[in-house]
């Protein structure tokens, strides 16, 4: 049986079809949001972590809105929170300049204490391919019928405008360089 080494079989297809595998190295995907819960499924190439959120305490929508727009704006790190009732999680995104780093924390408890903090899945890429499959599963989500209703929590939908352009502005900025 013959082996073929990877760097050969993305030579041999037609470039859109490496295009496609770049930009699917990593993805995020909400379920449908259903009685105050909702699926929340990230993956990479490597690693997939998903989990069951809980639309209470946190307003981890309005969160993660805010953090794509602080990172957008040059700040360097922000936090989303996630509850999946008693476990959470903490989405550490950080920015260093054209690169950010998600690291997922799980926390046992509400507590969230450092020390019994457990990283369970790490992606470090271009600014490019980890703020945009957010954007575009918030966007799936912005459309969701009844959102309000099923997660309980109003739409950051202020927020998402803001996002939207600034996302925008984003990528006609990389399209014109």
């Amino acid at each position: 049986m013959s082996t073929t080494h990877p760097d050969y079989l993305f030579q041999s297809l037609p470039s859109h079809y490496f295009y496609q595998f770049m930009c699917h190295r990593f993805k995020v995907r909400f379920g449908k949001p259903e009685k105050g819960s909702i699926t929340v499924d990230i993956k990479s190439m490597e690693q997939q972590l998903l989990f069951i959120a809980s639309s209470i305490p946190y307003n981890s929508f309005f969160e993660l809105v805010d953090a794509l727009i602080v990172l957008i704006n040059g700040y360097s790190q922000t936090i989303v929170r996630w509850n999946t009732e008693p476990i959470e999680y903490e989405f550490n995104l950080s920015r260093n300049n054209d690169e950010i780093t998600l690291e997922v924390v799980r926390f046992p408890d509400s507590r969230r204490i450092q020390s019994q903090g457990e990283v369970v899945f790490r992606i470090n890429d271009s600014y490019e391919l980890i703020v945009l499959p957010f954007w575009r599963a918030l966007r799936q989500m912005e459309f969701c019928d009844n959102f309000e209703e099923q997660w309980g929590r109003t739409w950051p939908k202020r927020e998402m405008t803001l996002l939207n352009k600034l996302i925008k502005g984003f990528r006609r900025c990389t399209n014109e360089a």
